[in-house]
């Protein structure tokens, strides 16, 4: 047993996903009495292997399990790829794999861009670490779900603008639910992220008196996308509250996720290739640092 989980990568995972993935766009083309059933073995299959792989990285982590840039980019995939599952089997004429799937994807493509090397850690910043990364791993997830509602939002709109009769064995969920579930990721994101970056600033705060990290100047890479990323969705989660009773309310909620989850995407990309001294230890020099945070 033990041998079958090392032996397990992230391509086993993704296989899987993206054969879920071309399963739910089967669906634009033709009709199948076995693909859901398909659709969902392979999607059941890629989050197993998924959890396993989680697992194994955390019971061999000689640091804090999980606690790399790599895990946490894996752990919001992991996330985002449960909800699919639970939505696919309770809602199966409902093609969220079309939008949901790609996200998950694209995180784990910058998790295999992103630093494998745990974070230094001592027993005060193992506390805030985990409080800083767990809010921004909700405001992500947040977001990316915002931002699906969002996009089908508007597909659902002009298909009913245009009198477009819904597509067969392919149904969108209503108006109404999309537009409360964009609305209150909006403001989930929003208190999260904030969350976040208080976190952050003790965490750097704990780290400076424990000299385990170089101190982050409020110039670094990551304190600026971590700040804009924070001040951008408190400003979309309070124009969308403003114009809540407005005839275009939902259309306005619903770029202001798209418009989100592009800053987000940004923010990673940052994070990925932008040099920082965030999560530096001493002795290596900060200007040949690569970001490795965790968080966004």
């Amino acid at each position: 047993m033990i041998e079958f989980v090392s032996g397990i990568s992230v391509f086993c995972f993704v296989a899987s996903y993206l054969v879920a993935l071309a399963c739910e766009a089967s669906r634009l083309v033709f009709r199948s009495g076995v693909r859901g059933a398909a659709m969902i073995a392979f999607a059941a299959a890629g989050l197993f292997a998924h959890t396993l792989f989680l697992v194994w990285r955390a019971a061999t982590e000689q640091a804090v399990p999980l606690s790399s840039a790599f895990d946490w980019y894996l752990i919001a995939a992991w996330v985002l790829a449960g909800g699919y599952l639970w939505l696919a089997i309770a809602n199966p004429r409902t093609p969220v794999g079309l939008f949901m799937l790609p996200v998950v994807l694209g995180l784990i493509g910058a998790a295999e861009f992103s630093s494998r090397q745990p974070f230094p850690q001592s027993p005060a910043t193992q506390v805030w670490g985990a409080i800083h990364g767990s809010f921004n791993l909700a405001a992500s997830v947040a977001v990316a779900i915002g931002a699906i509602a969002g996009l089908m939002w508007l597909i659902q709109a002009g298909r009913l603008a245009r009198k477009q009769a819904p597509l067969r064995g392919f149904r969108m969920p209503s108006l109404e639910k999309l537009t409360q579930t964009s609305g209150r990721t909006l403001s989930v994101a929003a208190w999260t992220a904030s969350a976040g970056f208080v976190s952050g600033i003790v965490l750097n705060a704990v780290n400076l008196q424990r000299e385990l990290l170089e101190t982050v100047p409020w110039t670094d890479p990551v304190v600026l996308r971590m700040g804009a990323m924070v001040v951008w969705l408190v400003i979309a989660a309070a124009v969308s509250r403003a114009v809540s009773r407005r005839p275009e309310a939902s259309r306005i909620t619903a770029w202001l996720t798209l418009v989100s989850f592009a800053v987000l995407t940004a923010s990673i990309l940052l994070g990925i290739f932008g040099a920082t001294r965030h999560g530096v230890p001493p002795a290596m020099p900060a200007a040949a640092a690569i970001d490795s945070e965790a968080a966004l």
